[in-house]
């Protein structure tokens, strides 16, 4: 028989198959990357705002990365100490990358990102941070306190007696009564033959504060390095005069820095909220303080995202913030003269827009913007007359209500729209305030996200999600939208719309119901511009992060 032994193998010497390596699973991230894209279309195609198409294009990018990093880390199918070395190598690249080449990041106010890396030329606004801090005029006022002042309080009353007021003085935050309307003749069209004439320009603090001017003294706020100070400026040359400092510093990359607040004027006090909460009452005329208070303090609160901003408001003896919080100080009104706390009322969380006092029935009500809903207040002891519920995703309420014979007008953006309301006819809420009744329910014809709107006759003119609308207020219905002027801030003069552009330009539109017509424009600024522009006299004052400037205007004759 053969010998089939020489032909079987030997058992013993068969080496073991090596362990098949798992397949990568590359199916998975293409399917992610796939499903992140046509979400993001699909959020950008909903999306009724430029606003809401860029958060979309955040959302899909941050589900991407999640899933992507899930992917690799639990499912990739490579060894845990390949999968985690890899994705720790990328994620220290990426960090230490970022650190070595971005300075800076920062948003326009549709939350589009730019990036400013270490090798771009200084920004305007650190060349600003810059030439004041070589130039900027020596400012003994920072370290002072009312102890240190009580001796010089005899001077202060025949000082202030040197402040007079007109009726066309801004001494607050949008003018005259906080009503965003310039007084005076109407100006001339012809920007092109006729410019508007420069007599100043130069370097400020950041800041989104406006300005307020009376005779030829103006006062804004700035961040200037570690310091947030109250400037009074010469209205005529533009020099400055005195500046109040603080150590405080807002700083974020959606929100930018500095205050938001605009300073309000009396001829015993200019009163100025910093972003942090800080509230000071100095000398109009020489910038010594009189008191301060810490409004977030005092209501045991927090500041809101995007820094306190509501401009406080001088209601007779009595001086009145939006402070926020939980605890029954959400509004709080203090003695002007001595900051004492005169009353306390109210648990909201903080709005962004200035209280103001409209009359009502023959009534003066104070209406307050919480972030939660617009609140009617009796202003001399706080009682809460109605409450009207309105929330958007980010309990943002920036703009400021308006008053339409006995109904009130009000917007914010997010998606929110605007809605008409009738504080004549109130519902009885069980357990709470009364809610006043809904003209109209509420549509997204007008989406006000952090701009002021004006009125005439019977229509709404504002910045739809940066674009200019007309709205029928008795209707709620949409007239036109044109003109993207992106985040700026509308004024009424007359029967035209004086435009500040987010790009820095400025811009006269007809406010006409039947259509959109742009007259004219010029260039007033060249770098982002969230401040809202004063006219004072027929000089036009714009400011943004980073300079000021004063314009002559050419007037008519009427």
């Amino acid at each position: 028989m053969p010998d089939r032994t020489a032909h079987t193998p030997d058992q013993n010497n068969i080496s073991p198959a090596a362990p098949l390596q798992p397949r990568q699973r590359w199916h998975w991230p293409v399917a992610i990357l796939l499903l992140t894209a046509a979400g993001t279309m699909l959020g950008n195609r909903l999306a009724d705002s430029r606003t809401g198409q860029v958060i979309a294009i955040f959302y899909g990018i941050g589900l991407m990365i999640v899933g992507l990093s899930g992917w690799w880390l639990f499912f990739s199918g490579g060894t845990r100490t390949r999968r985690w070395l890899v994705f720790g190598s990328v994620l220290l690249g990426i960090t230490v990358a970022g650190i070595a080449a971005v300075r800076e990041v920062w948003f326009e106010g549709d939350m589009r990102p730019h990036v400013r890396f270490h090798w771009d030329p200084p920004s305007p606004a650190e060349l600003a941070q810059r030439w004041l801090s070589e130039n900027a005029p020596a400012s003994p006022l920072s370290q002072q306190t009312p102890e240190r002042l009580a001796n010089e309080s005899a001077g202060f009353a025949t000082t202030a007696q040197q402040l007079t007021f007109a009726a066309d003085d801004w001494t607050r935050y949008c003018g005259p009564g906080s009503r965003r309307e310039i007084a005076g003749n109407r100006p001339q069209t012809d920007w092109k033959q006729n410019p508007p004439k420069l007599l100043w320009r130069h370097p400020v603090g950041e800041a989104w504060s406006s300005v307020c001017i009376a005779g030829n003294l103006l006062w804004t706020q700035e961040q200037r390095a570690t310091q947030e100070c109250t400037v009074c400026y010469n209205a005529e040359t533009g020099a400055e005069l005195w500046r109040r400092e603080d150590s405080a510093r807002y700083q974020t990359a959606q929100g930018g820095v500095g205050p938001r607040s605009t300073p309000t004027v009396t001829q015993a006090a200019v009163y100025s909220l910093g972003a942090t909460g800080i509230l000071n009452a100095l000398h109009p005329t020489s910038g010594k303080l009189l008191w301060q208070r810490n409004i977030c303090s005092d209501a045991g609160s927090e500041m809101v995202e995007w820094g306190m901003s509501g401009a406080p408001l001088v209601w007779q003896n009595t001086l009145i913030v939006d402070a926020g919080g939980l605890n029954g100080k959400a509004v709080i009104a203090y003695d002007r003269s001595s900051g004492e706390i005169v009353w306390a009322s109210g648990s909201h969380k903080a709005g962004y827009a200035a209280p103001r006092i409209e009359m009502i029935d023959d009534k003066p009500v104070l209406l307050v913007f919480h972030g939660d809903g617009l609140e009617a207040m009796n202003p001399d002891n706080g009682q809460s007359l109605w409450l009207y519920p309105w929330v958007n995703q980010y309990k943002i309420n920036v703009a400021q209500p308006m008053l339409f014979g006995s109904r009130v007008f009000l917007s914010s953006g997010y998606d929110s729209g605007c809605v008409l309301l009738d504080p004549g006819k109130l519902t009885d809420v069980p357990g709470g305030v009364p809610r006043p009744a809904e003209v109209w329910p509420p549509t997204r014809s007008l989406k006000l996200k952090f701009n002021e709107a004006v009125q005439l006759g019977d229509y709404v003119y504002g910045l739809d999600d940066g674009i200019l609308a007309c709205v029928d207020v008795n209707t709620g219905e949409r007239r036109w939208k044109g003109g993207r002027y992106k985040y700026g801030h509308v004024l009424l003069w007359q029967d035209l719309l004086l435009v500040q552009a987010e790009d820095g330009y400025v811009a006269l539109v007809q406010a006409d119901p039947r259509r959109f017509t742009e007259v004219t424009r010029f260039d007033a600024l060249t770098d982002r511009t969230w401040n809202v522009p004063a006219v004072h006299r027929g000089r036009l004052y714009v400011r943004n992060a980073s300079e000021m400037a004063c314009f002559e205007l050419p007037l008519s004759g009427s």
